[in-house]
């Protein structure tokens, strides 16, 4: 509430900006209904169709078809 969220989100735009960066982009999870909120009020899309996947450990080393540890 001392807007701290704003001045971040805000610097990162300009630096996008100032880049000539197509989109700026981030993650937030679904729950986060305060987050979103805020997100929305400055403009921000909450995209609905992606999600994030994350491929770790034994899944990812076989993946890579690397020898167990």
């Amino acid at each position: 509430g001392r807007g701290i969220g704003r001045m971040v989100l805000r610097h990162l735009a300009r630096l996008a900006v100032e880049l000539d960066c197509g989109r700026f982009e981030w993650t937030v999870l679904d729950w986060n209904r305060n987050a979103i909120d805020f997100y929305e009020s400055h403009g921000a899309s909450v995209l609905p169709d992606w999600r994030i996947v994350r491929l770790t450990g034994e899944p990812l080393r076989r993946l890579a078809g690397s020898p167990q540890p």
